[in-house]
């Protein structure tokens, strides 16, 4: 009996032990348990003193997948993303957090702030007029600060497109873009300016008056002066009659001579493309001479003549064409001879022009000016003359109180029939000044001239190069 007791005993004993040792196997194989939302926030702000912003965003997903209504974790949630890079996540937290907490006025200036950094602009403006309402002064004077920031970039931004299409040849698009920035800031006297040289190229001479206007009453003296000669010229093109004059009375070392050219039209503006004209064209100098030895060194003459011209689509090209009568002054023959000419001038300057020079804004700024002119002439033998007129050089610092330009000239002259006197290269300096601030279409040239004939003439009895100065005193003006 104690034999089969103790068989007995040992198999409950087995029994027993593997009963008991089931559940501590069982209980060994199981997942050990996740960490509590508070463990992983507590890790999350570890992670983010040591700059593991990565580790830190999971460790709060982690949290607020236990405790979602937890808005401190998921507001530092969402600076976590913002320190990783990660404005659009951040800007999903905050949103959450603020749908439920309008009041926030310091989370709706973070997130105008956010969709500024998305380029959200509409979204930016909307929380920063909401951050303007806190009552905190501090804070709504940051929020009022932001907003005005964001106008101006984006005033910045659409001028910069606005000159981009302007590059791109995409003018009316330019317009469109220009006007915008003009009724969010009429202010703005540059883009003023520009729209009222863009109205004027667009044939809106109207609206280009009412710009210029608008910038010809600003304390800025450069921009003023600018408007005012814009303004000039687009009532000029407003008006149905139109006025011009130009002398340019000028001295020749070369010839102790002195020429007296005068050009004048006056004309009906029917339009841009159609200005019928009457003119005067006038030279006279101080040596020619007529009678048994002749010497004649200019055309000395008065042609009356009745013209038309066209402006050429915006090119600062002038077509033009005149019939007319030239008559003699100094007693050649035939006397009065019929004069037909058809040209083409065309003209463009860049920089500070002399008349206003003197409100440049910099000691020294750049200038130039392009001048080109072409045309048939029935009293020169039928000829054909092109003529080429380039300058570049500085307005001089003194131009702020006697406006001065310093320039590098280059005269071409070339004709058909191979005149010598009619095909002459020219380069040399010439020193440029408005003598009467009060009279800016008055202007002062000096000039020295290094020239040659590019055709090989034995009848030209001058050489084949010369030196030349030359004084010109030059008077324009369009009514």
């Amino acid at each position: 009996m104690l034999a089969h007791f103790r068989k007995c005993g040992l198999g409950i004993f087995v029994c027993l032990s593997l009963t008991s040792a089931a559940p501590i196997g069982y209980a060994q194989s199981r997942a050990p348990e996740s960490p509590s939302a508070f463990e992983a926030a507590d890790r999350a702000y570890t992670e983010i003193a040591a700059k593991k912003y990565t580790a830190a965003i999971a460790d709060f997903r982690i949290a607020l997948a236990a405790d979602p209504a937890n808005a401190g974790w998921r507001k530092d949630l969402g600076f976590a993303c913002l320190s990783a890079g990660l404005p659009e996540e951040a800007a999903t937290e905050f949103q959450e957090i603020y749908d439920l907490h309008p009041e926030d006025f310091a989370l709706a200036l973070q997130l105008g702030y956010i969709f500024q950094q998305l380029n959200r602009i509409e979204g930016a403006k909307k929380y920063f007029e909401t951050a303007v309402q806190s009552a905190d002064r501090n804070l709504s004077g940051q929020a009022a600060q932001a907003l005005t920031d964001l106008e101006s970039s984006q005033l910045r931004d659409a001028k910069q497109t606005g000159y981009d299409l302007l590059k791109q040849h995409r003018t009316r698009e330019a317009i469109e873009v220009f006007e915008g920035v003009h009724n969010q800031d009429p202010s703005d006297a540059i883009v003023t300016l520009q729209l009222g040289y863009l109205y004027a190229s667009a044939d809106r001479a109207s609206d280009a008056e009412v710009m210029f206007s608008a910038v010809a009453k600003n304390t800025d003296p450069d921009l003023s002066a600018r408007a005012n000669v814009e303004l000039d010229r687009v009532r000029r093109d407003l008006k149905f009659w139109f006025a011009s004059f130009y002398a340019e009375p000028f001295y020749q070392s070369r010839y102790s001579n002195e020429i007296n050219p005068v050009d004048a039209k006056v004309g009906l503006n029917v339009s841009r493309y159609f200005q019928p004209y009457l003119g005067l064209r006038f030279t006279r100098d101080v040596r020619s001479v007529a009678g048994t030895l002749p010497q004649i060194f200019s055309d000395n003459s008065a042609i009356f003549s009745f013209g038309v011209q066209s402006a050429i689509a915006h090119t600062g090209a002038v077509f033009y064409a005149e019939a007319g009568t030239a008559v003699n002054l100094i007693g050649q023959k035939p006397q009065a001879p019929s004069d037909y000419r058809v040209g083409v001038d065309w003209y463009r300057s860049w920089g500070a022009p002399l008349s206003f020079s003197g409100y440049a804004n910099h000691a020294f700024s750049w200038v130039g000016s392009a001048y080109a002119d072409g045309g048939f002439y029935s009293r020169y033998n039928h000829n054909l003359i092109g003529n080429v007129q380039i300058r570049e050089g500085i307005n001089l610092p003194v131009s702020r109180t006697f406006p001065m330009q310093l320039l590098a000239a280059v005269n071409l002259l070339r004709d058909k029939n191979g005149d010598f006197y009619n095909n002459v290269v020219e380069v040399g300096p010439t020193l440029r000044v408005v003598p009467l601030r009060n009279v800016p279409s008055l202007s002062l040239e000096a000039q020295y001239q290094r020239g040659f004939y590019t055709i090989h003439d034995p009848s030209n009895p001058y050489g084949a190069r010369y030196g030349d100065f030359r004084i010109f005193l030059i008077w324009a003006k369009t009514f």
